[in-house]
């Protein structure tokens, strides 16, 4: 029975093994059509993981931590490795594609020759005992062409328009047995699907229906395409066949006459866009300034939450208080709410003239004789609005991690230090306060990381605005790196700057690393002095 038991489990896996190579197998050609090499790696690692682990019995023990692992690689790991190497190239708006993919682009464009634009000419309609719609046109004596009329998405499977001048004696028109001329009005009752068709010349030449006549025949005009581009692989040159014009490749463009045509491809730059990033002025000012508030918000937003969560855990946690579970469960309330929703709710209560936060501080303005605060309108007042906000959003945390601690901490040590002579300030920040930083130390790390890089917030509350006045780039006074970097990759008005953003990325990883490293030797040497108490 076990014997039974430990075949059909290996059927199962090995079932499962197959299915999933089956994946991959599909997966690998397309991945290489579509030239995504750093998804290609990650899926022959993952594949090649899976099999090394679940094949051979000799790595069985890491099928439990496997999953974890995959999942570190694809949404840690890659992310970071794929960020990187974006931040070494020109990825930005024209220069998304490929080489190969851009010549295609530029290849499938078309032009129509001056000598074939505006033409004119007499067109009639025909319908068949199918009901469906054919073509005269009659373009001169030695071109009266008929053919069925078809939608774009058969352009290109249809058979082309025959010359047929027995349709035309006399200037009259023929009708074909088998088939109905449809007159002005049957033409009009129909017209919306009409000028939807178009008869096929030649690869190149459609004709379409341009005018209804209710007397006499309607006008059609023609639809004449060409190839604008045409590309020499062996000489790297674009040829603009409207103009014959020879378009070399130049770094990143092809330039024609010198003028860039887009778009272009995405080229290795190594640290060009690191060097713009300190060296252009008209980023480097904005950057110093978001970069100053960046550390101002995630300083005093830890600073200001755990103040206000510490001083509410230790007012709360005195023995005997009455209703202390409903304190307790009042204050952690901001923390149940979704941040987005708090933060929507602040941004209707800070509202300069229809806010309730205005409406109470009223009877202040009028005694003091001031004007209205502008909240989220200046720099000073959007600032103050963020950090009020961002301590209300974060407070609660703070609240319950350090009840946690307090609550950790051994009374008899208080009590010691009291009958020592110690006041109850003294115990505090001699005894308690420094055992509590010892526990709380790595959360407040994590909570400076998360912070550091609080898109929502911002985004959500003030937009990073106001704006910087003067400014050459897209950026606000509560502009944080990440809702910078954000501007620059997406919502800057300049096109998108991919590589530039994922460079400043880079610079906000290094700075939240070497900040998290310093701040974690200063826990261990706190865990080294109070550790043992």
């Amino acid at each position: 029975m076990i014997y039974l038991s430990m075949k059909l489990s290996k059927i199962i896996r090995y079932s499962l093994l197959a299915l999933f190579n089956a994946l991959i197998v599909y997966a690998l050609p397309l991945t290489i059509a579509f030239e995504s090499w750093f998804l290609l790696t990650l899926i022959i690692l993952i594949g090649f993981l899976v099999n090394l682990v679940y094949f051979s019995d000799r790595f069985l023990p890491m099928k439990w931590i496997l999953p974890g692992m995959i999942f570190m690689i694809s949404f840690v790991v890659f992310p970071a490795v794929y960020n990187t190497f974006v931040s070494f190239t020109n990825w930005s708006t024209g220069h998304i594609l490929t080489k190969q993919q851009a010549v295609n682009v530029l290849e499938s464009r078309t032009y129509t020759p001056d000598d074939q634009k505006g033409i004119e000419f007499d067109m009639h309609i025909f319908q068949d005992n199918n009901l469906e719609y054919f073509y005269l046109a009659y373009l001169n004596d030695e071109n009266i062409l008929f053919g069925k009329a078809v939608t774009e998405e058969e352009i290109f499977t249809s058979s082309y328009a025959t010359h047929e001048p027995s349709l035309l004696k006399d200037g009259k028109v023929v009708t074909p047995e088998g088939f109905y001329l449809l007159s002005g009005k049957e033409q009009i009752a129909n017209s919306k699907q009409l000028q939807d068709l178009s008869l096929v010349i030649n690869q190149n030449t459609r004709a379409k229906l341009y005018k209804i006549s209710v007397f006499g025949s309607s006008t059609g005009r023609l639809s004449s395409t060409s190839q604008l581009y045409s590309y020499n692989n062996e000489t790297d040159v674009l040829t603009d066949n409207s103009t014959n014009t020879l378009c070399p490749a130049v770094n990143d463009n092809f330039v024609c006459n010198g003028i860039e045509i887009d778009p272009g491809w995405r080229v290795f730059v190594g640290f060009e866009n690191y060097e713009k990033l300190f060296s252009n002025q008209r980023i480097r000012g904005p950057l110093n300034i978001v970069t100053k508030w960046t550390f101002q918000f995630a300083l005093l937003t830890v600073f200001l939450t755990f103040s206000v969560g510490l001083f509410l855990s230790v007012v709360l946690n005195k023995e005997g208080l009455k209703f202390q579970r409903i304190y307790r469960s009042i204050f952690i309330l901001p923390y149940a709410i979704p941040a987005f929703v708090s933060v929507l709710v602040w941004k209707g209560l800070l509202n300069p003239d229809f806010g309730v936060i205005n409406s109470w501080l009223a009877p202040l303005y009028e005694i003091f004789d001031i004007e209205p605060i502008k909240w989220l309108k200046t720099k000073e007042s959007a600032r103050s609005a963020v950090l009020l906000v961002n301590t209300w959003l974060g407070f609660p945390y703070m609240f319950l991690i350090t009840t946690g601690a307090l609550q950790s901490i051994p009374k008899e040590l208080i009590e010691a230090a009291k009958v020592d002579g110690a006041t109850t300030l003294q115990a505090f920040w001699r005894i308690t306060f420094p055992l509590l930083m010892v526990s709380i130390s790595p959360l407040l790390i994590g909570s400076f990381a998360f912070n550091f890089n609080n898109f929502t917030l911002i985004f959500l509350l003030s937009g990073g605005g106001p704006p910087v006045i003067g400014s050459e780039v897209a950026v606000g006074w509560t502009d944080i790196l990440i809702s910078f970097t954000y501007k620059l990759a997406i919502s800057g008005g300049r096109g998108n700057l991919f590589g530039l953003a994922s460079t400043v990325t880079i610079i906000v990883f290094a700075i939240v690393l070497i900040i998290s490293a310093l701040s974690f030797r200063y826990t261990k040497r706190l865990e080294r002095i109070y550790g043992n108490i």
